[in-house]
């Protein structure tokens, strides 16, 4: 088992992944009630029933354990799209739905999206591997809400442009938990900013 591993249930076996399930549930719960703080390395081995020393074999530290959770997440709303793809005939337009549908899904756990938020912002170097796996899923369904529609016209690399937009997605969402930014302006922010880094 490494915990530099962004897909955590790679090479677990079915205990050590039903495991791992268990301490991310108990994370989710213990940030709903009780945000930042309500996540206690202790707390989250007795609620997930596991020993201290154990959590630690799988995460090795609190950041790290809330950007698993985060990876964990984006990842999940990456099924979701597989499942459901964004809608919209213009590249943007898909964009701009994908955005939107995220957005929706963090809005719902405030405290939850807040104490994930405040992890990857806050994690240092011990959890650049899964931020790095954050990124790369970020931009894998920024990519293929771009590249979903036919006839787009030749495939152009946006990774730069890509990239930014995530970035004013996280610089959103920071101005949202701090309170600068109102929750409801999030997506039409986010939206202009698609339209210009990506063209319409």
């Amino acid at each position: 088992m490494s915990a530099t591993v962004p897909d955590g249930e790679r090479g677990l076996s079915p205990a050590q992944a039903e495991r791992r399930r268990r301490i991310l549930d108990a994370t989710v719960d213990l940030a709903r009630s009780g945000g930042w703080d309500g996540v206690q390395m202790r707390e989250v081995a007795r609620a997930s029933g596991v020993a201290i020393g154990t959590l630690y074999r799988y995460f090795p530290s609190k950041e790290f354990l809330l950007v698993s959770l985060m990876y964990e997440q984006v990842a999940g709303l990456a099924d979701r799209l597989a499942v459901r793809p964004p809608e919209g005939t213009a590249p943007v337009d898909r964009v701009v739905d994908v955005l939107r549908r995220a957005n929706r899904a963090l809005l719902r756990e405030p405290s939850v999206t807040e104490t994930l938020i405040r992890a990857l912002v806050t994690g240092g170097p011990s959890v650049a591997p899964v931020v790095a796996g954050v990124r790369d899923l970020m931009r894998r369904i920024v990519t293929d809400a771009l590249e979903g529609g036919a006839g787009d016209g030749p495939e152009v690399d946006r990774t730069v442009s890509i990239d930014l937009l995530t970035d004013v997605w996280l610089a959103s969402l920071v101005s949202w938990i701090t309170g600068i930014e109102a929750s409801e302006h999030l997506v039409d922010k986010l939206a202009r900013a698609a339209g210009e880094l990506l063209g319409r």
